[in-house]
């Protein structure tokens, strides 16, 4: 694990809404390649600078999760890497469920 990480991270490919906070920019259509309680990779051929923000709103076990995420870093063509900054307890709860099954 990455030493800055400081929270699981686990595999879980899925579809991800992503839109720009306060940019005006049409939604994207990734996929998150890894999740944890803190943020998520998205894989995606477009990237944002580091420090946009975005919303996210995709699927966990039959719940939807909606999340304002801070671009911590990019890398062209692959993807970026989130940094969840709103967040509900809920939700967080939700995402440290699914993280922390065997």
């Amino acid at each position: 694990m990455n030493e800055l990480r400081r929270a699981q991270r686990v595999p879980y490919p899925s579809e991800v809404e992503c839109t720009g906070v306060g940019m005006g920019m049409s939604p994207l259509n990734p996929r998150i390649s890894d999740l944890s309680t803190t943020g998520a990779f998205i894989d995606s051929m477009t990237h944002l600078p580091v420090g946009s923000k975005v919303k996210l709103t995709f699927q966990l076990a039959g719940r939807e999760i909606s999340a304002i995420a801070e671009v911590a870093h990019a890398m062209p063509q692959f993807g970026m890497g989130v940094r969840f900054v709103e967040l509900s307890e809920e939700d967080r709860l939700a995402i440290g469920a699914y993280v922390s099954q065997p």
